[in-house]
C-alpha cells in the first residue's frame, strides 16, 4: 500500500467509527427521548387517574355525610311533628279547662248566697247597732 493509503486508512477507520458512534449516539438520544415521552405520558395518565380516584373518594364521603345529615333532619322533622301532634291534642283540653275556669270565676261563690255566709255577715257593720253606738263612719 501506498503511503497515502497507510495514513488515510486509520483516519478513515477513525472517521467511520466516529460516524458510527455519532449515529449510535443520535439513535440512543432519540430512544431516550422516546422513553422519556412515554414515561411522561404514563406519569400524566397516573396523575389523572389519581385525581379521578381522589375525586371519587371525596364525592362518596360528601354523599355519605349528606345522607347522614338528611337522616338527622328527617328525625328532627318527625320529632317536631310528634311534638306538634301532642300539643294539638292538648289544646282542646286546655281550652275546655279555661272555659271551666272562666265559668267558675264568673259564678258567685257559694251559689245563690252571693258568697256571704252567716259568720261573714256578722262582720259587716250593722246600721242599727252602729246608730245605737254612735258610729258615724259605719252609717255611710
Amino acid at each position: 500500500m501506498t503511503l497515502i493509503s497507510k495514513v488515510t486508512t486509520p483516519v478513515v477507520i477513525v472517521g467511520a467509527m466516529l460516524l458510527a458512534a455519532a449515529g449510535l449516539g443520535t439513535i440512543s438520544i432519540l430512544a431516550v427521548e422516546r422513553m422519556q415521552e412515554r414515561q411522561d405520558r404514563q406519569v400524566a395518565a397516573a396523575r389523572v387517574q389519581a385525581i379521578a380516584e381522589r375525586d371519587a373518594h371525596w364525592t362518596a364521603e360528601i354523599e355519605k355525610s349528606e345522607a347522614a345529615a338528611n337522616r338527622r333532619i328527617a328525625d328532627q322533622v318527625r320529632t317536631a311533628m310528634a311534638i306538634e301532634a301532642d300539643a294539638n291534642s292538648r289544646i282542646p283540653a286546655a281550652q275546655r279547662h279555661l272555659i271551666d275556669l272562666e265559668k267558675q270565676k264568673a259564678a258567685p261563690p257559694l251559689g245563690a248566697a252571693g258568697g256571704l255566709r252567716r259568720d261573714r255577715v256578722r262582720l259587716l257593720p250593722n246600721r242599727r247597732r252602729a246608730a245605737e253606738a254612735g258610729c258615724s263612719h259605719c252609717l255611710r
